[in-house]
Protein backbone atom coordinates (compact mmCIF):
# COMPACT_ATOMS: atom_id res chain seq x y z
CA UNK A 1 0.00 0.00 0.00
CA UNK A 2 2.53 2.44 0.93
CA UNK A 3 5.84 3.62 -0.19
CA UNK A 4 7.26 2.24 3.06
CA UNK A 5 5.95 -1.13 2.46
CA UNK A 6 6.94 -0.55 -1.09
CA UNK A 7 10.62 -0.18 -1.20
CA UNK A 8 11.49 -1.42 2.22
CA UNK A 9 10.61 -5.08 2.27
CA UNK A 10 11.37 -5.53 -1.34
CA UNK A 11 14.65 -3.81 -0.51
CA UNK A 12 16.07 -6.66 1.55
CA UNK A 13 13.60 -9.33 0.81
CA UNK A 14 13.72 -10.45 -2.66
CA UNK A 15 15.86 -10.38 -5.67
CA UNK A 16 19.52 -10.34 -5.59
CA UNK A 17 22.68 -11.19 -7.25
CA UNK A 18 23.71 -9.59 -10.48
CA UNK A 19 21.28 -9.46 -13.34
CA UNK A 20 21.03 -12.85 -14.96
CA UNK A 21 24.22 -13.42 -16.92
CA UNK A 22 24.27 -13.44 -20.71
CA UNK A 23 24.73 -16.68 -22.57
CA UNK A 24 28.28 -16.45 -23.92
CA UNK A 25 27.25 -18.29 -27.06
CA UNK A 26 24.84 -15.52 -27.96
CA UNK A 27 21.35 -14.34 -27.31
CA UNK A 28 18.55 -16.86 -26.87
CA UNK A 29 15.70 -17.00 -29.32
CA UNK A 30 13.46 -15.21 -26.82
CA UNK A 31 14.79 -12.84 -24.18
CA UNK A 32 12.37 -11.80 -21.44
CA UNK A 33 13.45 -8.45 -20.00
CA UNK A 34 12.02 -7.73 -16.56
CA UNK A 35 12.70 -4.99 -14.02
CA UNK A 36 12.31 -4.42 -10.30
CA UNK A 37 13.08 -1.66 -7.83
CA UNK A 38 14.78 -4.23 -5.60
CA UNK A 39 18.57 -3.91 -5.36
CA UNK A 40 20.95 -6.72 -6.17
CA UNK A 41 20.94 -8.35 -2.78
CA UNK A 42 18.90 -10.67 -0.66
CA UNK A 43 17.88 -14.28 -0.29
CA UNK A 44 16.03 -14.23 -3.58
CA UNK A 45 19.22 -14.10 -5.63
CA UNK A 46 19.71 -17.87 -5.57
CA UNK A 47 16.07 -18.29 -6.47
CA UNK A 48 16.40 -16.12 -9.56
CA UNK A 49 19.43 -18.05 -10.75
CA UNK A 50 17.65 -21.36 -10.22
CA UNK A 51 14.60 -20.14 -12.10
CA UNK A 52 16.62 -18.86 -15.03
CA UNK A 53 18.64 -22.06 -15.23
CA UNK A 54 15.44 -24.12 -15.20
CA UNK A 55 13.88 -21.95 -17.91
CA UNK A 56 16.89 -22.34 -20.17
CA UNK A 57 17.16 -26.06 -19.51
CA UNK A 58 13.49 -26.81 -20.13
CA UNK A 59 13.42 -24.68 -23.29
CA UNK A 60 16.77 -25.91 -24.63
CA UNK A 61 18.17 -22.41 -24.34
CA UNK A 62 15.42 -20.78 -26.38
CA UNK A 63 14.04 -18.68 -23.51
CA UNK A 64 15.82 -16.80 -20.77
CA UNK A 65 15.39 -13.92 -18.34
CA UNK A 66 17.31 -10.70 -18.10
CA UNK A 67 16.44 -8.89 -14.88
CA UNK A 68 17.22 -5.23 -14.26
CA UNK A 69 17.56 -4.64 -10.51
CA UNK A 70 17.80 -1.62 -8.28
CA UNK A 71 15.41 0.66 -10.11
CA UNK A 72 17.73 1.13 -13.09
CA UNK A 73 14.61 1.11 -15.25
CA UNK A 74 12.95 3.67 -12.99
CA UNK A 75 10.33 3.49 -10.28
CA UNK A 76 7.44 1.07 -10.57
CA UNK A 77 5.22 3.42 -12.62
CA UNK A 78 8.17 3.76 -15.01
CA UNK A 79 8.49 -0.01 -15.25
CA UNK A 80 4.81 -0.32 -16.10
CA UNK A 81 5.14 2.41 -18.72
CA UNK A 82 8.11 0.65 -20.32
CA UNK A 83 6.14 -2.58 -20.39
CA UNK A 84 3.42 -0.82 -22.36
CA UNK A 85 5.99 0.64 -24.73
CA UNK A 86 7.53 -2.77 -25.31
CA UNK A 87 10.87 -1.85 -23.76
CA UNK A 88 10.28 -4.39 -20.99
CA UNK A 89 8.28 -7.60 -21.04
CA UNK A 90 7.55 -7.71 -17.34
CA UNK A 91 7.82 -6.31 -13.83
CA UNK A 92 9.22 -8.51 -11.09
CA UNK A 93 7.80 -8.43 -7.56
CA UNK A 94 5.91 -5.19 -8.07
CA UNK A 95 4.18 -3.68 -5.07
CA UNK A 96 0.69 -2.21 -5.20
CA UNK A 97 2.18 1.01 -6.53
CA UNK A 98 3.08 -0.78 -9.74
CA UNK A 99 0.29 -3.36 -9.71
CA UNK A 100 -2.24 -0.59 -9.14
CA UNK A 101 -1.04 1.24 -12.26
CA UNK A 102 -1.90 -1.86 -14.26
CA UNK A 103 -4.98 -3.05 -12.42
CA UNK A 104 -6.44 -0.50 -9.96
CA UNK A 105 -8.81 -3.14 -8.58
CA UNK A 106 -5.84 -4.81 -6.87
CA UNK A 107 -5.77 -1.92 -4.40
CA UNK A 108 -8.73 -3.49 -2.64
CA UNK A 109 -6.18 -5.73 -0.93
CA UNK A 110 -4.64 -2.83 1.00
CA UNK A 111 -7.80 -1.75 2.81
CA UNK A 112 -7.17 -1.29 6.55
CA UNK A 113 -7.86 -4.31 8.75
CA UNK A 114 -9.12 -6.36 5.82
CA UNK A 115 -6.95 -9.38 6.65
CA UNK A 116 -5.86 -10.62 10.05
CA UNK A 117 -3.13 -13.12 9.22
CA UNK A 118 -1.26 -15.03 6.54
CA UNK A 119 -3.67 -17.96 6.61
CA UNK A 120 -6.45 -15.69 5.39
CA UNK A 121 -4.25 -14.35 2.60
CA UNK A 122 -3.25 -17.84 1.51
CA UNK A 123 -6.82 -19.12 1.46
CA UNK A 124 -8.72 -16.17 0.03
CA UNK A 125 -6.24 -14.31 -2.20
CA UNK A 126 -3.61 -16.82 -3.24
CA UNK A 127 -6.01 -19.77 -3.62
CA UNK A 128 -9.73 -19.13 -3.96
CA UNK A 129 -9.56 -15.77 -5.75
CA UNK A 130 -6.45 -16.40 -7.82
CA UNK A 131 -8.50 -16.89 -11.03
CA UNK A 132 -10.42 -13.68 -10.31
CA UNK A 133 -7.34 -11.52 -9.95
CA UNK A 134 -5.69 -13.24 -12.91
CA UNK A 135 -8.69 -12.30 -15.04
CA UNK A 136 -8.71 -8.70 -13.79
CA UNK A 137 -5.06 -8.27 -14.74
CA UNK A 138 -5.56 -9.97 -18.09
CA UNK A 139 -8.37 -7.54 -18.88
CA UNK A 140 -5.83 -4.75 -18.36
CA UNK A 141 -3.29 -6.29 -20.72
CA UNK A 142 -1.05 -8.19 -18.31
CA UNK A 143 -0.65 -11.72 -17.02
CA UNK A 144 -0.30 -12.10 -13.26
CA UNK A 145 2.51 -14.64 -13.22
CA UNK A 146 2.76 -15.22 -9.49
CA UNK A 147 2.05 -13.66 -6.12
CA UNK A 148 4.55 -12.64 -3.49
CA UNK A 149 4.13 -10.22 -0.65
CA UNK A 150 5.57 -7.25 1.16
CA UNK A 151 3.73 -8.13 4.35
CA UNK A 152 1.69 -6.48 7.05
CA UNK A 153 2.22 -2.90 8.15
CA UNK A 154 2.36 -1.94 11.83
CA UNK A 155 2.42 1.39 13.64
CA UNK A 156 5.55 2.42 15.53
CA UNK A 157 5.76 5.31 17.99
CA UNK A 158 8.50 7.28 19.69
CA UNK A 159 6.40 7.76 22.83
CA UNK A 160 4.13 5.37 24.67
CA UNK A 161 0.54 5.28 23.43
CA UNK A 162 -2.00 4.19 26.00
CA UNK A 163 -5.32 4.99 24.36
CA UNK A 164 -7.03 6.11 21.19
CA UNK A 165 -6.93 9.68 22.52
CA UNK A 166 -3.14 9.46 22.45
CA UNK A 167 -3.30 8.48 18.77
CA UNK A 168 -4.79 11.86 17.94
CA UNK A 169 -1.74 13.60 19.40
CA UNK A 170 0.86 11.63 17.47
CA UNK A 171 2.72 13.47 14.71
CA UNK A 172 2.34 10.67 12.18
CA UNK A 173 4.10 10.50 8.85
CA UNK A 174 1.80 10.38 5.83
CA UNK A 175 3.71 8.93 2.91
CA UNK A 176 3.24 10.93 -0.25
CA UNK A 177 1.95 9.44 -3.48
CA UNK A 178 -0.83 7.15 -2.25
CA UNK A 179 -4.26 8.76 -1.68
CA UNK A 180 -5.69 5.51 -0.29
CA UNK A 181 -3.00 5.44 2.37
CA UNK A 182 -3.49 9.10 3.29
CA UNK A 183 -7.25 8.62 3.62
CA UNK A 184 -6.74 5.52 5.74
CA UNK A 185 -4.46 7.25 8.23
CA UNK A 186 -6.82 10.17 8.63
CA UNK A 187 -9.76 7.83 9.11
CA UNK A 188 -7.73 5.81 11.62
CA UNK A 189 -7.70 8.81 13.95
CA UNK A 190 -4.39 10.55 13.30
CA UNK A 191 -5.05 14.27 13.35
CA UNK A 192 -1.45 15.45 12.95
CA UNK A 193 -0.39 13.99 9.61
CA UNK A 194 2.94 15.14 8.19
CA UNK A 195 3.38 14.43 4.45
CA UNK A 196 6.87 13.08 3.81
CA UNK A 197 8.63 10.92 1.25
CA UNK A 198 9.95 7.65 2.56
CA UNK A 199 13.51 8.94 2.27
CA UNK A 200 12.64 11.85 4.57
CA UNK A 201 11.15 9.72 7.33
CA UNK A 202 14.38 9.02 9.22
CA UNK A 203 15.24 12.72 9.32
CA UNK A 204 11.69 13.48 10.42
CA UNK A 205 12.06 11.09 13.35
CA UNK A 206 15.51 12.42 14.21
CA UNK A 207 14.39 16.05 14.30
CA UNK A 208 11.05 15.45 15.99
CA UNK A 209 9.05 16.58 12.98
CA UNK A 210 7.24 13.26 13.35
CA UNK A 211 7.07 10.79 16.21
CA UNK A 212 5.32 7.90 14.50
CA UNK A 213 5.54 5.82 11.36
CA UNK A 214 3.96 2.82 9.66
CA UNK A 215 5.82 -0.06 8.11
CA UNK A 216 6.56 -3.76 8.10
CA UNK A 217 9.07 -5.00 10.63
CA UNK A 218 11.85 -5.27 8.09
CA UNK A 219 11.43 -1.69 6.90
CA UNK A 220 11.85 -0.38 10.43
CA UNK A 221 15.22 -2.12 10.55
CA UNK A 222 16.26 -1.39 6.98
CA UNK A 223 15.59 2.34 7.28
CA UNK A 224 16.86 2.51 10.89
CA UNK A 225 13.55 3.86 12.14
CA UNK A 226 13.91 1.55 15.15
CA UNK A 227 16.58 3.94 16.47
CA UNK A 228 13.93 6.62 16.98
CA UNK A 229 10.83 4.57 17.76
CA UNK A 230 10.32 2.67 21.00
CA UNK A 231 6.80 1.23 20.90
CA UNK A 232 4.87 -0.91 18.45
CA UNK A 233 1.15 -1.50 18.07
CA UNK A 234 1.50 -5.19 17.33
CA UNK A 235 -1.73 -5.55 15.37
CA UNK A 236 -1.55 -5.45 11.56
CA UNK A 237 -3.06 -2.29 10.12
CA UNK A 238 -2.96 -3.31 6.47
CA UNK A 239 -1.55 -5.86 4.08
CA UNK A 240 0.52 -5.31 0.96
CA UNK A 241 0.97 -8.05 -1.61
CA UNK A 242 3.48 -8.05 -4.42
CA UNK A 243 3.25 -9.68 -7.79
CA UNK A 244 5.20 -10.49 -10.92
CA UNK A 245 3.46 -9.51 -14.13
CA UNK A 246 4.25 -9.74 -17.83
CA UNK A 247 2.92 -8.03 -20.92
CA UNK A 248 0.03 -9.99 -22.43
CA UNK A 249 0.63 -8.95 -26.04
CA UNK A 250 4.23 -10.12 -25.98
CA UNK A 251 3.49 -13.42 -24.29
CA UNK A 252 0.60 -14.19 -26.58
CA UNK A 253 3.09 -14.12 -29.45
CA UNK A 254 5.42 -16.63 -27.80
CA UNK A 255 5.24 -20.25 -28.91
CA UNK A 256 2.75 -22.01 -26.69
CA UNK A 257 5.25 -24.53 -25.30
CA UNK A 258 7.61 -21.75 -24.16
CA UNK A 259 4.81 -19.76 -22.61
CA UNK A 260 3.65 -22.77 -20.64
CA UNK A 261 7.15 -23.46 -19.32
CA UNK A 262 7.59 -19.84 -18.28
CA UNK A 263 4.39 -19.76 -16.23
CA UNK A 264 5.03 -23.22 -14.80
CA UNK A 265 8.48 -22.25 -13.51
CA UNK A 266 7.23 -19.08 -11.83
CA UNK A 267 4.30 -20.91 -10.26
CA UNK A 268 6.62 -23.66 -9.04
CA UNK A 269 8.78 -21.19 -7.14
CA UNK A 270 5.96 -18.94 -5.95
CA UNK A 271 5.72 -20.57 -2.48
CA UNK A 272 9.41 -19.93 -1.92
CA UNK A 273 9.08 -16.23 -2.80
CA UNK A 274 6.32 -15.96 -0.23
CA UNK A 275 8.20 -17.91 2.42
CA UNK A 276 11.27 -15.72 2.00
CA UNK A 277 9.13 -12.72 2.86
CA UNK A 278 7.57 -14.40 5.87
CA UNK A 279 10.82 -15.72 7.26
CA UNK A 280 12.32 -12.25 7.13
CA UNK A 281 9.20 -10.71 8.66
CA UNK A 282 9.41 -13.09 11.62
CA UNK A 283 13.16 -12.69 12.05
CA UNK A 284 12.91 -8.91 11.84
CA UNK A 285 10.34 -8.71 14.60
CA UNK A 286 12.48 -10.87 16.84
CA UNK A 287 15.42 -8.58 16.17
CA UNK A 288 13.35 -5.50 17.03
CA UNK A 289 12.31 -6.97 20.36
CA UNK A 290 15.91 -7.85 21.14
CA UNK A 291 16.87 -4.26 20.41
CA UNK A 292 14.42 -3.07 23.02
CA UNK A 293 11.23 -2.39 21.06
CA UNK A 294 8.26 -2.54 23.43
CA UNK A 295 4.85 -3.91 22.52
CA UNK A 296 1.90 -1.81 23.63
CA UNK A 297 -0.03 -3.91 26.13
CA UNK A 298 -2.45 -6.26 24.41
CA UNK A 299 -5.59 -4.93 26.10
CA UNK A 300 -4.72 -1.34 25.21
CA UNK A 301 -3.68 -2.31 21.68
CA UNK A 302 -6.98 -4.08 21.04
CA UNK A 303 -8.96 -1.08 22.28
CA UNK A 304 -6.97 1.28 20.04
CA UNK A 305 -7.34 -1.00 17.02
CA UNK A 306 -11.08 -1.30 17.58
CA UNK A 307 -11.48 2.49 17.38
CA UNK A 308 -9.28 2.58 14.28
CA UNK A 309 -11.47 -0.05 12.64
CA UNK A 310 -14.59 1.98 13.30
CA UNK A 311 -13.03 4.97 11.58
CA UNK A 312 -11.55 3.17 8.59
CA UNK A 313 -14.38 0.78 7.75
CA UNK A 314 -16.37 3.41 5.78
CA UNK A 315 -13.40 3.62 3.40
CA UNK A 316 -14.37 0.20 2.06
CA UNK A 317 -17.38 1.73 0.31
CA UNK A 318 -15.73 5.08 -0.36
CA UNK A 319 -13.28 3.63 -2.89
CA UNK A 320 -15.80 1.45 -4.73
CA UNK A 321 -15.73 2.23 -8.46
CA UNK A 322 -12.84 4.63 -7.91
CA UNK A 323 -10.42 1.72 -7.58
CA UNK A 324 -12.32 -1.57 -7.36
CA UNK A 325 -15.84 -2.78 -8.24
CA UNK A 326 -18.35 -3.48 -5.50
CA UNK A 327 -18.64 -7.15 -6.46
CA UNK A 328 -14.91 -7.70 -5.87
CA UNK A 329 -15.01 -6.28 -2.35
CA UNK A 330 -18.19 -8.21 -1.62
CA UNK A 331 -16.64 -11.49 -2.78
CA UNK A 332 -13.53 -10.98 -0.65
CA UNK A 333 -15.60 -10.18 2.43
CA UNK A 334 -17.89 -13.15 1.83
CA UNK A 335 -15.02 -15.58 1.44
CA UNK A 336 -13.27 -14.15 4.49
CA UNK A 337 -16.39 -14.48 6.61
CA UNK A 338 -16.89 -18.07 5.51
CA UNK A 339 -13.26 -18.99 6.16
CA UNK A 340 -13.27 -17.38 9.60
CA UNK A 341 -16.49 -19.16 10.52
CA UNK A 342 -15.03 -22.50 9.46
CA UNK A 343 -11.86 -21.88 11.44
CA UNK A 344 -13.86 -20.86 14.49
CA UNK A 345 -16.08 -23.92 14.19
CA UNK A 346 -13.05 -26.15 13.89
CA UNK A 347 -11.54 -24.74 17.07
CA UNK A 348 -14.76 -25.25 19.02
CA UNK A 349 -14.90 -28.96 18.26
Amino acid sequence: MKRTILVSIIFLLIAGGAAIAENKKGEPEYLIKMATIAPEMGEGSELMYKMNEELMKRTQGRLKLRVYFGGVMGDEPDIVKKMRLGQLQGGMVLTLLGLGHICPAAKVLELPFLFNNHDEIDHVVFTEMRPTFARLFEEKGAYLVCWSEIGFGYYFFKNRVNSFKDIKKVKMVSFTGDPVFAAAEKAAGFENLIPLHISETLTGLQTGLIDGTLGPFLSVIAFQWFSYTNYVLNLPFSYSPAGTVVDKKFFDRLPRELREVFFDVWRKWEPEWIQIARRMEKDSYGALLQRGMVEIEKEKALAIAEEMKKGTHPLYDKFIDEYYPSWLLAEILERLAKYRAEKSEGKSR
